[in-house]
């Protein structure tokens, strides 16, 4: 089980934590060896959504950002939880490796049955037009797949 109080350090080993740290001291005129040295300061809990999605995109802590997307939702109990980051946030859980969805396929499942028997994508006629709903749609239909791939 992943615990949420812990800092991103807690999961790296010493040698993982030296490369972030001379990385970010290497190239202190980038922002992403920066952003990587300052979220592994951070709780999982404290990331941002904007932090989560970083992570995935930028291939690091990427099962801990998947898991901590994947509770979001679940204590939401809704995926459009996050307003504007909401289709991002689908858009990368879309986009992470079928084995590692399938470790949380019982919450995706819950996810997407609570999306679909709900009705939640036409109920966001307020801030979703036709084609976000179709994209946002076509992230849940992937996720499915994935999950529905690894038996």
């Amino acid at each position: 089980m992943i615990n949420r109080k812990k800092t991103l350090k807690e999961y790296l080993t010493n040698e993982e934590y030296e490369s972030v740290i001379q990385n970010a001291t290497q190239f202190t005129d980038v922002s992403l060896p920066l952003w990587h040295m300052e979220i592994t300061g951070k709780r999982l809990c404290e990331l941002s959504n904007f932090d989560l999605i970083r992570c995935i995109r930028q291939d690091v802590f990427t099962e801990l950002a998947t898991f901590e997307i994947i509770e979001r939702i679940d204590e939401q109990n809704t995926p459009f939880y996050a307003d504007i980051d909401s289709m991002e946030l689908m858009e990368k859980l879309s986009s992470v490796s079928s084995e590692m969805l399938s470790a949380f396929k019982s919450k995706l499942n819950r996810m997407i049955e609570n999306v679909e028997k709900n009705n939640l994508i036409d109920l966001a006629d307020v801030w979703m037009f036709d084609e976000q709903k179709e994209r946002y749609q076509g992230f849940i239909n992937i996720i499915k797949n994935k999950i529905y791939r690894c038996k």
